[in-house]
This record gives structure tokens, sequence and C-alpha cells, in this order.
């Protein structure tokens, strides 16, 4: 006697496609959180390295106002001048794909970097 064995695979595949589906909305979250922090970091460096080469003609004022043009979205904008040190933070939020449906922010990225000129050479570090 022979049992039929086709609604078992059915069954398997029903049960198996939820989880595939979430791993793969986390794998597309994770990687988007990535690219912000990279792209954020990116900004940072170069907002921090426009601000040394116009220090002594430039605010807080003017380089919040180049960061805003190359970056958009951001929630918190921090710059600090004081003695030729240049101190930049940036935040942003993600809420990616599982935040954007059940309305909640998914990550925080944040890029925290200092700029100074030390004998004519700039040199730009990540805070942490």
């Amino acid at each position: 006697m022979r049992l039929n064995n086709k609604g078992q695979s059915l069954v398997i595949f029903i049960l198996i496609i939820p989880i595939i589906l979430l791993l793969l909305v986390l794998i597309y979250d994770v990687a988007g959180a990535i690219y912000e922090k990279n792209r954020l970091s990116n900004t940072n460096y170069l907002s921090i390295e426009y601000a040394l080469d116009n220090i002594d003609s430039i605010d807080e004022n003017d380089i919040i106002a180049y960061i805003l043009k190359n970056s958009e979205n951001l929630d918190n904008i921090s710059v600090i001048i004081k003695d030729g040190i240049v101190d930049i933070e940036l935040d942003k939020n993600i809420n990616g794909l599982l935040g954007k449906n059940f309305n909640f922010d998914l990550v925080e990225v944040k890029s925290k970097q200092r700029g100074t000129i030390v004998n004519g050479k700039k040199n730009i570090e990540r805070i942490k």
C-alpha cells in the first residue's frame, strides 16, 4: 500500500515561508542600517574637513548648513568649534521595513568625530 505525501510538502512550505521572509526583511534592515551608518560617517568626515579648511572664517551655523545640504532627515546635529578643534555629532533614527509597518524606530545611528590641525596637517578621528 502506498501513502500519499503531497499534502505534507505543502504544510512544511507554508510553515517555513514566513520564517524565510522574516529573515530576508531582517537582513535588508541590517544592511540599510550599515549603509546609513557609513553615509552618516562620510557626511561627518566631509563636514569636519570643510570646517578645518575654513577654520578662521566659519562658525557653527555655516557647518550645520553644509551638513543639511549634504544629508537629510537627521534627528540631531551638534557642532562645537573651540580653540581650533571641531567636534561634530550626527544622529539619525532608522525604522527600516519592520519599523515602517509597526511605526517604531528600529535603530539609532550615530557618528561623532573630532578634527584638529596639528603642525599644518588635518587630523580627523572618530570618537566613541
